[in-house]
């Protein structure tokens, strides 16, 4: 699963790195986000576009925030199907973080990419209406079975988006055949590092969170 990521690049390297024009007006806090926090997404709204969503689907009938959409399941859901066929995301990330289970406590692993300023998480979008009756983006991101590499901390994963998938992913015109290529998630399978965090108060906000998402896991 994917419960948080870290985000350290700002709204101007964002741009930069997703060759997106426009002046860097927008801004975000760097650090880490979570669920029902509010993150830079990059979309193809007939061009490329970096726009600021909340980060959880809620469910209609049981009131929880989904979070993540599984890839194996992500075509069949109709909480996501229209969303996964017309507006594909991806969540720029510095690094992502799993728990792994070990003797009867979950130790928090950061997780990023060796060659790789960012990393492109793959997610969904939809346009809702937020308490004030306004409109507003949300997103969840997807996750797949974990790699070779990774499955050792956790048996799931974010799905990753390659540079060069990415103008594949974001356009909806794509046929669908090569959309579930890049479901299949071969990318960048040797390429991962990870590091022990050890910071007492941070595990507790975040493992508290973990629980969130893995209750609320569709």
């Amino acid at each position: 699963m994917c419960g948080s990521f870290l985000l350290m690049a700002l709204y101007s390297d964002l741009l930069k790195y997703y060759s997106i024009d426009g002046d860097a007006t927008g801004a975000h806090e760097p650090g880490d986000f979570f669920p029902n926090k509010r993150a830079p997404i990059i979309i193809d709204a007939g061009k490329r576009t970096l726009q600021y969503a909340k980060w959880g689907f809620l469910h209609s009938h049981k009131g929880k925030l989904i979070i993540n959409a599984r890839a194996e399941s992500v075509m069949s859901k109709p909480m996501f199907k229209d969303s996964f066929l017309y507006r594909r995301c991806v969540i720029p990330a510095n690094f992502f973080y799993e728990w792994k289970q070990e003797e009867g406590r979950k130790v928090k692993h950061k997780i990023g990419l060796r060659n790789e300023q960012l990393i492109s998480l793959g997610g969904i979008y939809k346009m809702t209406l937020d308490e004030n009756s306004r409109k507003q983006a949300t997103f969840v991101i997807i996750t797949t079975e974990a790699n070779e590499q990774l499955k050792t901390i956790h048996h799931r994963m974010p799905l990753i988006i390659r540079n060069d998938q990415l103008e594949l992913w974001l356009n909806n015109r794509t046929p669908q055949r090569q959309i579930m290529n890049i479901l299949a998630n071969d990318a960048y399978e040797d390429s991962f590092f990870s590091e022990e965090i050890t910071d007492s108060k941070r595990d507790s906000k975040d493992d508290k969170d973990d629980k969130l998402g893995q209750m609320s896991l569709f």
